[in-house]
């Protein structure tokens, strides 16, 4: 007879379809159930887009705030992975448009910055992370690519973009959608990016 503590049995992890399921019903424990899965590499993500910036946090936090708010009309096209990257993108240029914005403030109202040093593992995964991302963007197509560099680098809007462009904004946004879509499977083939 086989006693059952000797049997190898594996946890049953619901899927991000049975959680986004029970999200949009308001269920908190599918909401940390994702957080717990996608902070840490949208974190690192983050850091690394905002070049180490002890803001990452406040990215962070943002993003699943933005989540918990939208879980009702959440909608998925392709995946929940790309959604959330796609919010994750937004939170990012709304924090750089913000930090662009405090940089024409006065001095006396901005906040005092302590910059911790990263560790060492902390600064090899950022580089990595970096010269992973850096990759895949090399590697959208020319117009693409200059979209999403002007976006996400120069941090211009839409209606910049389409303005110099001499493109419609409507196009502008599907090119974005199309390059966050494109870095994602580039970045998950080298499981770097949640």
């Amino acid at each position: 007879m086989v006693s059952l503590r000797h049997m190898n049995f594996q946890p049953i992890v619901p899927d991000d379809a049975e959680l986004l399921l029970q999200l949009r019903k308001g269920d908190r424990i599918a909401f940390d159930e994702l957080f717990n899965r996608f902070a840490e590499p949208i974190h690192t993500y983050v850091k690394m887009r905002l070049n180490g910036s002890e803001e990452a946090d406040d990215v962070l936090q943002e993003v699943f705030i933005r989540l918990w708010n939208k879980r009702q009309s959440i909608v998925i096209h392709t995946s929940f992975r790309n959604y959330l990257y796609t919010i994750v993108q937004h939170c990012i240029c709304d924090h750089q448009r913000a930090s662009k914005r405090k940089r024409y403030t006065l001095t006396a109202e901005m906040p005092e910055h302590t910059e911790e040093r990263p560790q060492p593992d902390e600064q090899y995964q950022y580089k990595q992370v970096y010269h992973l991302w850096k990759n895949a963007t090399n590697k959208l197509p020319g117009q693409m690519r200059r979209i999403y560099s002007m976006k996400n680098e120069e941090q211009l809007s839409v209606k910049e973009i389409a303005s110099e462009l001499q493109l419609s904004e409507q196009t502008v946004k599907n090119q974005l959608h199309t390059a966050g879509q494109r870095i994602v499977k580039m970045l998950r083939q080298v499981q770097i990016f949640f």
